[in-house]
């Protein structure tokens, strides 16, 4: 590296770098491609290598798929809120939960959708319950982004749990009784640290006149269900991109929307002109320049993270440690869990052994998600964060900051997690 700086200082001085400018800009697109050539710089590359890995990171036709997926998501979000499916929603949802319990619903309904940013499709629901406007943007920001993600840990549909237990050979009810504490403890954090002491109004419908709900919901349950059948019918589908059983899906729903609640062609233009999705796209495009900058080889031909992971086992650490601390550098470096569990977990699995146990590979499993999500939770380049923080119109560190404190719990439920698996097998 440049000066012979460590690696691992070197994502955190990029880190660093695009909350600090967002503190000062105000333009989050802005301050992640100053952090992005920053990053590209301290790991000398030059500026045509520079240039090279940010053009290929956007024109290569995953990337195109995810400025599709992305665009197709807002499009959708507006259609809805244009047709007043979302009103019908809200309302529907509002009749029949308290103000928290409505508000983590709506939340935990999207974050079953494995989709890049679903914190964007969540975000005008949450913003809608709050029809009194009795919470302050910060507050709808940390509820959205924290409670989108309690599903993570074990939820089969997610490309970083698919990866896990491709890499450790685990069984899906295997992964998902170890790792389901977690997404309680993760509930626990969200409520001690977010919703404990709001104010929010109770329901108060007349019996028998509560408006539908189910039907409102059609459109997210057709993105739901409609991805996963997808992939299980059409495995080629994911072949031609891992996105496109989503994309699908979410074209159907919107047919479906249009056909039962249809827009004018004005309208239609207005949607797919809207700023708002276009401003976004710019905000993911340099999110995977930065991804790019991580992920490409050096000029010596070495990876970064292969070389973080020198850096730790030179320092002394006991590997035990590596469990915990290579998903929490790689998730905090790369915003996505399919980043984390793809760059650290085949490394830190390899430490087991040649015929590990199953009481070692769950303790492994356990910390390691637990921290590669904390990782990525309080990562500046986590989309959700971006995105949730860029609807709301509010500060990327002061809100990444906080959510520190909710993963305090996080970090402990894994320990006690995986301290329990230990004892009781």
């Amino acid at each position: 590296m440049l000066w012979n700086i460590p690696v691992i200082a070197v994502i955190f001085i990029s880190l660093g770098a695009i909350l600090i400018a967002d503190l000062f800009i105000k333009n989050l697109a802005v301050s992640i491609l100053a952090g992005s050539f920053l990053l590209s710089i301290l790991s000398r590359r030059t500026i045509m290598e520079t240039l090279k890995i940010a053009a290929f990171r956007i024109w290569n036709f995953d990337s195109c798929m995810l400025f599709l997926l992305i665009f197709l998501m807002i499009t959708m979000s507006n259609q809805i809120k244009e047709n007043n499916i979302m009103a019908a929603m809200t309302e529907g949802l509002k009749a029949r939960f308290s103000g928290k319990t409505l508000l983590v619903s709506v939340t935990a309904l999207i974050g079953f959708i494995p989709m890049p940013g679903g914190a964007l499709f969540s975000a005008p629901l949450v913003d809608a319950c709050d029809s009194e406007h009795r919470l302050s943007n910060d507050t709808k920001t940390r509820i959205n982004y924290w409670f989108r993600h309690m599903w993570e840990y074990w939820f089969p549909l997610y490309a970083g749990v698919i990866m896990a237990l491709q890499i450790t050979g685990l069984e899906i009810w295997q992964m998902t009784l170890a790792n389901l504490p977690l997404s309680f403890i993760h509930i626990l954090a969200g409520y001690i640290c977010i919703l404990r002491g709001l104010d929010l109004p109770k329901s108060q419908m007349v019996s028998g006149t509560k408006p539908p709900v189910i039907r409102y919901l059609l459109p997210i349950f057709i993105i739901i269900f409609g991805s996963g059948l997808l992939s299980w019918l059409f495995p080629g589908l994911k072949a031609v991109s891992k996105y496109l059983p989503l994309i699908i899906s979410i074209l159907i729903a919107m047919g479906v929307a249009q056909l039962w609640k249809p827009l004018s062609a004005q309208s239609w233009k207005h949607l797919l002109t809207a700023k708002n999705a276009w401003r976004m796209i710019c905000v993911i495009a340099v999110i995977t320049i930065y991804s790019g900058f991580i992920g490409q080889p050096l000029s010596d031909g070495s990876f970064m993270m292969d070389k973080m992971r020198m850096e730790l086992s030179q320092a002394g650490i006991p590997s035990v440690l590596f469990f915990a601390l290579l998903p929490l550098i790689s998730g905090m470096a790369t915003g996505i869990a399919l980043g984390f569990v793809g760059t650290s977990f085949p490394i830190i699995f390899s430490l087991l052994g040649p015929d590990p146990s199953l009481k070692s590979i769950l303790i492994m499993v356990i910390i390691g998600y637990g921290f590669g999500q904390i990782g990525q939770l309080i990562s500046p380049v986590h989309v959700c964060n971006v995105v949730t923080n860029r609807y709301f119109n509010t500060n990327l560190f002061k809100n990444t900051l906080f959510i520190a404190k909710p993963c305090l719990f996080i970090a402990a439920g894994s320990i006690i997690t995986s301290a329990a698996v230990w004892l009781l097998m």
